[in-house]
């Protein structure tokens, strides 16, 4: 999950280290997802509750951010600070879901389904944004449900609460990127950034509630520590990678995690790759791509 896309800067020279930096944030947020899928599984550690998992998440990415609040060109606290604390609360819950779709389906599913938050921002910026959804918008929305069906072949009969968590989790990220698209008109991305992990703390400790805590063993520190350290990575790669490639060129290197979470699913997990989820894999790639072309053409109109 990311601050989300911006407008690429005419610096062609940069473009090849900007691109190295999106496909090494895919990487890495891959790694945050595999790494949060051990921390749940006994097969790698003491599992633990997704709210802690989540909570260190969080903590992790405010104490990283922290010392930005003697840089007064971060301007860390923000202007907007209603808008701030609604995207760090629908980007909290939404890291939440995604985390619970991971720890209940396979890595493959829950990424894919995480990944429709393109999808939505769109349709959620037609809503409170009043930005205008083109065709092939409408395209990308379209593929993306047909795709959503093929991934999770719903029944109900055989309801994946796994899968719902997932759905859920792009819904609220689609959420999310539509206020920091608002929010990145006046405030800076580690204001945006700083926020949602301040807000997501809370999110994680109500979520605790009535659950037992657990401590977690030396693997899982080290796991945590991976898993925060790459989330964070991740985002600082990807923030300045969007700053030199077009929004469509980041995005369809971002859905390039899904190939990365069906490998490690696979190896490590032991997840079978069905052949109607690489079908909807396809289909959600090609809604990502459709999703994000208005915005690319707009980029270019700005060079």
């Amino acid at each position: 999950m990311t601050d989300g896309p911006h407008h690429a800067l005419p610096n062609m020279p940069r473009r090849g280290p900007a691109v190295a930096a999106m496909v090494l944030a895919a990487m890495m947020f891959a790694v945050m997802t595999v790494t949060t899928k051990m921390l749940a599984n006994p097969r790698w550690t003491s599992p633990l509750p997704t709210a802690e998992i989540t909570l260190a998440r969080f903590a992790f990415g405010a104490l990283a951010m922290a010392p930005l609040l003697f840089v007064r060109s971060a301007r860390l606290l923000g202007q907007d600070k209603r808008g701030l604390v609604w995207r760090g609360l629908t980007g909290g819950l939404a890291v939440y879901a995604y985390f619970l779709a991971i720890s209940h389906t396979t890595l493959t599913k829950a990424v894919l389904l995480n990944m429709t938050s393109v999808i939505f921002a769109p349709m959620f910026a037609w809503l409170f944004l009043r930005e205008r959804i083109t065709r092939t918008a409408l395209l990308g929305i379209t593929l993306a449900v047909v795709g959503v069906l093929f991934v999770t072949r719903p029944r109900p009969s055989a309801l994946v609460i796994g899968d719902a968590y997932g759905l859920l989790s792009g819904v609220l990220a689609g959420m999310a990127l539509t206020a920091v698209r608002r929010l990145r008109q006046q405030e800076t991305a580690s204001a945006v950034f700083f926020y949602f992990s301040l807000v997501g703390i809370p999110v994680s400790l109500i979520a605790m509630i009535g659950s037992q805590p657990v401590w977690p063993d030396a693997m899982g520190w080290r796991l945590l520590l991976i898993m925060s350290a790459s989330s964070i990575g991740a985002q600082v790669l990807m923030t300045y990678g969007y700053r030199y490639v077009t929004t469509s060129e980041g995005v369809l290197i971002t859905l390039s995690q899904i190939a990365y979470a069906a490998i490690a699913g696979a190896v490590l997990f032991d997840e079978p790759v069905a052949a109607m989820t690489i079908i909807g894999a396809g289909l959600i790639l090609l809604a990502g791509i459709a999703a994000t072309r208005p915005q690319r053409i707009a980029a270019h109109g700005h060079r």
